[in-house]
């Protein structure tokens, strides 16, 4: 890969996670806000817990949202992960060796 192809790649991939990280997640917010009662109807339908307090929502909005953009951010570390490793095996490589014995210098 060249640099120029790193740069565009690496431009991509950041712009991709401000809008999964910032933009989609606030927008989650906003509808979630405008539409608790419904949510807390649809809730209450499946479980049979009625939310009588309205922080009850806001902590599953929170435990929901949190749980999305963890994986999310967790896309492209598993991507690179997978693809170093296929990369590693392409080309023959060794996996990580530890360092032997006394390094003078170092």
């Amino acid at each position: 890969m060249t640099w120029v192809k790193a740069i565009m790649l690496s431009t991509i991939i950041t712009g991709l996670l401000i809008v999964f990280l910032g933009f989609l997640p606030s927008m989650f917010r906003y509808t979630w806000d405008s539409n608790s009662e419904k949510i807390g109807e649809v809730i209450n339908s499946l479980t049979g817990i009625e939310f009588k307090d309205p922080y009850t929502l806001v902590r599953i909005h929170d435990a929901i949202s949190m749980g999305l953009q963890t994986f999310i951010f967790a896309i492209p570390i598993a991507a690179t992960y997978i693809l170093g490793e296929r990369r590693r095996r392409r080309l023959g490589l060794r996996g990580g060796e530890g360092v032997k014995g006394y390094l003078p210098g170092k």
